[in-house]
């Protein structure tokens, strides 16, 4: 069992609160994280355990699996810190999550502000006011490389009311406007070196997801007249280096009546 301690200010009294992570590792079933939380008492002059409401009436939360990460965080800007959890599967990149947990201290309990388990959530403040949102993304399928598919932007989920609620991404037109020009940036770097030697097998995935970055970030803007324009205008050079497969899902993506996974 490996145990870790995080402390923090997560309600409006001056006192700090400790989270207390329980790591089991072995073989048995079982296997994962669980957090206990300790308020400070004024009565009492101690610490004592504190319910998390949404998923026990224990202070002793469900198990998450045990790569979740866990921070403090103060992503609402008032002044109180956060329980950010952050579940990762074993086969999942390093660097990649495939959930967010968000706790927080109301009175007296821990109340669970948003969840989510797929979409590879993440943190981000889109408008510069300090208040984080929330980003989930879809996925738009490597044609050879189904389990490597291309993350898009697909739900905003913005802090109002004491919540995480989903908002229009056009609310959001100057952070996904730059989004778009660094992935064409991206790929027009690329597309600047692969002109200048011969391409490799292992160029073809790169080249196909640069492109396919630049036709989804048009989309996400509702941009469709200038992501078709784009894209036809690249495709003579692309048709002379990718592999059919490629092409066609390029193709499919500029059709009107590709559905996107939301």
């Amino acid at each position: 069992m490996l145990v870790n301690v995080l402390v923090g200010n997560v309600d409006e009294d001056p006192e700090l609160e400790y989270l207390v992570l329980l790591r089991k590792i072995s073989r048995e079933e079982g296997d994962g994280l669980r957090i206990r939380f300790f308020d400070f008492d004024a009565w009492s002059r101690t610490w004592v355990p504190t319910e998390i409401t949404n998923e026990s009436q224990e202070s002793e939360s469900r198990l998450f699996p045990l790569e979740t990460q866990v921070t403090l965080e103060d992503v609402t800007r008032d002044g109180r810190m956060e329980i950010i959890l952050r579940p990762r599967r074993p086969s999942t990149l390093p660097n990649g999550t495939s959930g967010l947990v968000i706790l927080a201290k109301r009175g007296r309990y821990l109340h669970q502000l948003f969840a989510a388990w797929e979409g590879e959530p993440e943190l981000r403040d889109l408008d510069g006011d300090g208040i984080m949102e929330i980003v989930l993304h879809a996925e738009y399928a490597d044609p050879m490389e189904p389990g490597a598919p291309v993350l898009y932007p697909a739900q905003v989920f913005a802090y109002e009311e004491n919540t995480f609620r989903r908002v229009p991404l056009r609310r959001y037109t100057a952070h996904f406007a730059e989004f778009a020009s660094a992935a064409r940036t991206e790929y027009e770097t690329l597309k600047h070196r692969l002109s200048k030697q011969p391409m490799t097998d292992r160029d073809h995935p790169a080249l196909f997801r640069a492109i396919a970055r630049v036709l989804l970030a048009l989309r996400t803007q509702e941009d469709l007249e200038r992501m078709r324009a784009y894209y036809l205008a690249e495709r003579p050079w692309l048709q002379q280096r990718l592999p059919m497969p490629y092409l066609q899902a390029l193709d499919d993506l500029i059709k009107p009546v590709t559905l996107l996974k939301r």
